[in-house]
């Protein structure tokens, strides 16, 4: 038998020695997830999908020799900046670090970031990334009888100024006049140059550097005053425009459709300088078309619009509507938290309760009578023991939610399509009972009693988040109390395009690795939510 077994095996090795390997390759893509330079002044913007890194710096950086001080990619690639952009291609790390003191004494990040900057991540097939860094300056910019604010056109360094008719163009004093920022120079000196029947001319240095030639043209107007941009909410708008220096505005707004204006109380407009304000117009109605001018000694400047975002439904922020299937509970109108049509919400439920799992009961259901706020409640109770895991907490969350038993940290998916108005704060009603921490956990290691976490978060169209807010509990809540998130905003030009909101019994129950919990997790840690609300500004 013993010969036998051998003999197959020596064909398999001599067959197998024959056979040509035409396995592919695995596919694995090359994905930026972190970068972060010196200097920089906003959250980066990575796009997954375009492959794209946008970064801001301030007015004071060297674009020329810029450190990288963040570079996190997934583990499988190798980093390869442009050798041509890199101040040394050969001592820039071509893997992932967090901070500089990651990195061997010798290393060497700094890249010319004057253009865009070309990083291949190279897995088994190459990715292409694109790195831009925007550097923001500060130009001042003010002279006498100005009307609102200069046009600036960075590309081709040009300024047009505006002035009130009555102001000669052979006799413009100039009070301000930074092209270059706080440190930038102008030659000539600006405090002699007056006569703008013709455009002048400014070259821009920054200690000894050149940075540029500039035009200024100073031309006059009959205008008084001009629109600038709006912020636009749900229910107010943050207007911005220009008047000649030296004036008040006056703000009215009404509805598109309406035919009297109202006026805006002087006390919501904040004047940022002798020539631009801001105001805010409140009370409005969502998902309306607005329209808004501004008032300078009587005279009506132009007219201009907006819509205020459109309020959307979340389905059952109240936690009434449950549907039961077999063991489990759905907190949805269909016993589905997956792809159906009526599938919104999720829990891990089908997880725990699953054979593989030992068959637990299912560790979100919904409650009544005395247990709810008003109606229906919802009761998430974390466990530990459980096969294969270890410990699962008490979830309710808007995402998908499918038992993945070879990975169980992708069993979750969160978010769901969202694209209606950006919500301010959310509110709630919750109690809450914290368990001993029992399973041992290594996240954060800390806890002595576990931790309840609520949270909701927005995704723009590239999958970036730009909008979060928390509460988190850590003392027994014996009757129903009332939570306030109040949600921050990074990026107030991005819209929503996903949203979740999240529930859990244990704040860390989370946290894998491998098959297993790692988060700290105390065994019956029972969190009461009921009737969320969104609230919009």
């Amino acid at each position: 038998m013993r010969i036998h077994i051998l003999g197959i095996g020596l064909l398999a090795f001599l067959l197998g020695a024959c056979i040509e390997n035409d396995i592919p390759y695995p596919y694995i893509p090359g994905e930026i997830q972190e970068f972060e330079i010196e200097g920089q002044t906003e959250d980066t913007k990575i796009d997954a999908t375009k492959r794209t890194v946008v970064l801001t710096v301030d007015e004071l950086v060297e674009l020329e020799e810029l450190k990288v001080t963040k570079l996190v990619a997934n583990s499988e690639a190798k980093i390869l900046p442009d050798e041509a952009v890199c101040a040394s291609a050969k001592q820039f790390p071509d893997f992932s670090f967090t901070s500089l003191s990651d990195l061997p004494s010798n290393a060497n990040t700094k890249i010319n970031f004057t253009n865009p900057v070309k990083i291949l991540l190279r897995t088994y097939q190459d990715y292409p990334w694109t790195v831009t860094v925007n550097q923001v300056i500060n130009r001042t910019i003010n002279v006498e009888n100005q009307v609102g604010q200069p046009v600036i056109d960075e590309l081709n360094h040009i300024v047009l100024i505006y002035v009130s008719a009555f102001q000669s163009l052979k006799d413009v004093k100039i009070n301000a006049l930074e092209l270059g920022g706080r440190n930038g120079r102008l030659v000539p000196d600006p405090s002699g140059v007056k006569d703008f029947r013709r455009p002048q001319q400014f070259a821009v240095y920054r200690g000894e550097k050149y940075l540029g030639l500039w035009t200024v043209d100073v031309v006059q107007t009959e205008t008084t005053s001009s629109v600038g941009e709006v912020e636009i909410w749900a229910k107010k708008a943050i207007v911005s425009g220009g008047v000649k220096a030296g004036s008040t505005p006056i703000i009215e707004y009404k509805k598109a459709l309406d035919s009297s204006w109202s006026q805006l109380d002087a006390s919501a407009v904040n004047m940022l300088s002798a020539t631009s304000f801001k105001a805010t117009i409140a009370g409005l109605e969502d998902g309306t078309v607005y329209q808004w001018r501004i008032l300078v000694d009587g005279a009506a400047g132009s007219v201009a619009s907006f819509t205020t975002e459109k309020i959307t439904v979340v389905p059952n922020l109240n936690f009434d509507t449950w549907i039961q299937s077999g063991k489990n509970w759905f907190a949805n109108s269909i016993a589905d938290d997956y792809e159906a049509a009526g599938a919104y919400w999720a829990t891990g439920n089908e997880g725990v309760t699953s054979s593989l799992a030992g068959g637990n009961d299912p560790i979100t259901v919904p409650v009544e009578g005395s247990d709810a706020y008003k109606g229906k409640a919802a009761r998430l109770r974390s466990i530990t023991g459980v096969t294969l895991v270890g410990a699962a907490a008490g979830n309710l969350f808007i995402g998908k939610y499918k038992t993945n038993m070879m990975k169980p940290s992708a069993s979750v998916t969160f978010g769901r399509p969202y694209t209606g108005a950006r919500p301010t704060k959310m509110t709630g009603y919750y109690k809450y009972k914290p368990e001993p921490i029992n399973n041992g956990g290594s996240i954060p290691g800390t806890l002595t009693k576990d931790q309840c976490h609520i949270y909701i978060k927005l995704w723009d169209t590239a999958g970036n988040e730009f909008a979060y807010g928390e509460f988190v509990g850590s003392v027994e809540v014996t009757s129903y109390t009332k939570f306030t998130i109040d949600i921050d905003y990074k990026n107030l030009n991005a819209r929503p395009a996903a949203m979740t909101i999240v529930a859990t019994s244990s704040r860390y129950g989370g946290e894998f690795e491998g098959a297993k919990v790692v988060g700290q997790v105390g065994h019956g840690s029972t969190l009461y939510v009921d009737e969320f609300e969104l609230l919009y500004e």
